[in-house]
């Protein structure tokens, strides 16, 4: 092979490495982005799971409560105090037709005048 041959194929065989050198940037910077977006897939995954952790404390606490609110008595309480309330209003009325009966009664009798 004369000079100029081995001259021509060095260049040829730069231009390949240079081209090869290229892609292997282009490679590098695809690598160095997937282990960037591996790392965030994994925090997210990591911050996924503590937030199912979270969701289910918080849903033992909310059974827990619900359980407790159905134990609550609160249609006996407003059944009791309705109840206490119509009695008082029934009090009421019966202290006022005695009022009305011994206002009448010391009317008639002529009581009061005494007094």
């Amino acid at each position: 092979m004369s000079e100029d041959a081995i001259l021509n194929e060095i260049k040829h065989m730069r231009a390949n490495v240079t081209r090869m050198d290229k892609r292997m940037e282009g490679m590098e910077t695809a690598i160095n982005l997937v282990a960037v977006q591996t790392q965030q897939i994994n925090t997210l995954d990591r911050d996924v799971t503590k937030l199912w952790d979270v969701k289910d404390e918080c849903s033992k606490d909310i059974v827990e409560l619900k359980r407790f609110q159905a134990s609550c008595p609160r249609g006996s309480i407003e059944k009791d105090i309705q109840t206490i309330r119509d009695n008082t209003r029934e009090s009421l009325r019966n202290q006022w037709v005695a009022i009305g009966i011994l206002a009448t009664a010391f009317i008639a009798t002529g009581v009061w005048k005494v007094i």
